[in-house]
């Protein structure tokens, strides 16, 4: 582990390789079995339930019923989610020729919200834990295998991958900062802080 600026890293982050291919996953992290869907933070519940109306332009009638019947979010404070259908499907998950997206970025996208989706999505296989402090780790899913092998073959490491959600919940410099430290313990690693 390193500590960059407050936020604690796992040492995993300067190693590992990841480009998501949705051609071969087909959105598989929309759709992880599970009593609960995407991790929200508690600021992002309102965010999330302001997204329904223009979400739901997206949606199968089947999502919208149970945005209806349950709600678009479950859980309480400190440990929000996305509601699920069946234990599986994120609510907000609609199907672009067999591949699950998410139609909260889609109006995001389409211009019709500013709120892109919750943090823990866009990050993902990025988490982050709270011990005092923010700490990030990465955790492999066998669904991202074809992640990992498309980012060994192009030489893409998951915190370059990951460049717009780590900037967009940490800010540009300390992004900075987590490359410049990373090319420092992995001389491999040449992304560049662009």
């Amino acid at each position: 582990m390193f500590l960059i600026d407050s936020i604690l890293v796992d040492e995993s982050l300067a190693k590992v390789q990841f480009c998501c291919d949705l051609n071969k996953c087909k959105g598989a992290c929309c759709t992880l079995s599970g009593d609960d869907g995407a991790p929200l933070l508690n600021e992002e519940v309102a965010h999330v339930q302001n997204s329904v109306e223009a979400a739901s332009l997206y949606l199968s009638q089947r999502s919208k019923d149970e945005i209806a019947k349950h709600g678009a979010v479950s859980g309480s404070h400190g440990d929000y989610s996305t509601t699920c259908i069946d234990n599986r499907d994120c609510v907000f998950v609609f199907y672009d020729s067999g591949v699950a997206r998410c139609s909260i970025e889609k109006a995001h996208f389409d211009g019709l919200l500013e709120f892109r989706k919750p943090i823990s999505c866009h990050l993902f296989p990025i988490r982050v834990g709270n011990f005092g402090g923010d700490y990030i780790s990465y955790q492999p899913f066998s669904i991202c295998d074809p992640a990992k092998d498309k980012g060994k073959s192009e030489n893409i490491y998951a915190v370059e991958m990951l460049r717009e959600p780590l900037v967009r919940l940490y800010g540009e410099q300390w992004y900075d900062s987590l490359c410049n430290h990373i090319r420092t313990v992995n001389p491999n690693f040449t992304g560049a802080n662009t």
